[in-house]
């Protein structure tokens, strides 16, 4: 499953960052966390929230929590990135999955951030260790690439910090 690709729009340019982070637990810990809905939707701030709904599939199932096909929000004062989980593939060294963005999802205006995947990767380092890597691609207005960089920059470290606390040991 995957959303039409929006094409960038003009003034707007591809924007991609990466973070990456050692997380001293196992990669399947670490992934069974990550496949979690409470993991992203207990303890958010107030005002922004961030849901997953149960959506009806065309050969009748329903997807929830981290199933392909399930419709997720991240929103709040300045956001909405709404999207679809789109790919999960699981393995013995790599897990992934990739939330796809839709066209309308932005970040302080709909003119100047436009997010469009989310990817994360854990990958098996040892049986004690994992990195997890996130990217985040969009289509960012000119000469609001840097802002945008700081804002990500600022955001994920506090990821590696609740995998830190809520990923239990092996």
């Amino acid at each position: 499953m995957s959303l039409p690709s929006a094409p960038c729009p003009p003034r707007f340019r591809e924007h991609v960052f990466e973070y990456a982070c050692t997380i001293n637990r196992s990669m399947t810990s670490t992934w069974q966390w990550l496949l979690r809905p409470e993991t992203f939707t207990q303890g958010q701030l107030w005002p922004w929230r961030v849901e997953f709904l149960e959506t009806p599939q065309e050969d009748g199932s329903t997807a929830c929590g981290f199933d392909i096909g399930t419709l997720n929000a991240h929103h709040g004062p300045l956001m909405n990135f709404c999207g679809v989980i789109t790919r999960i593939e699981e393995g013995d060294q790599i897990c992934e999955r990739d939330l796809e963005y839709g066209y309308g999802a932005y970040a302080i205006g709909f003119r100047f951030i436009r997010p469009r995947l989310l990817t994360i990767r854990v990958s098996k380092l040892d049986d004690a260790r994992c990195e997890v890597v996130i990217r985040v691609t969009s289509h960012v207005r000119h000469g609001w690439s840097r802002l945008w960089t700081m804002m990500q920059r600022c955001f994920w470290p506090m990821f590696r910090l609740a995998a830190r606390r809520g990923v239990p040991r092996s």
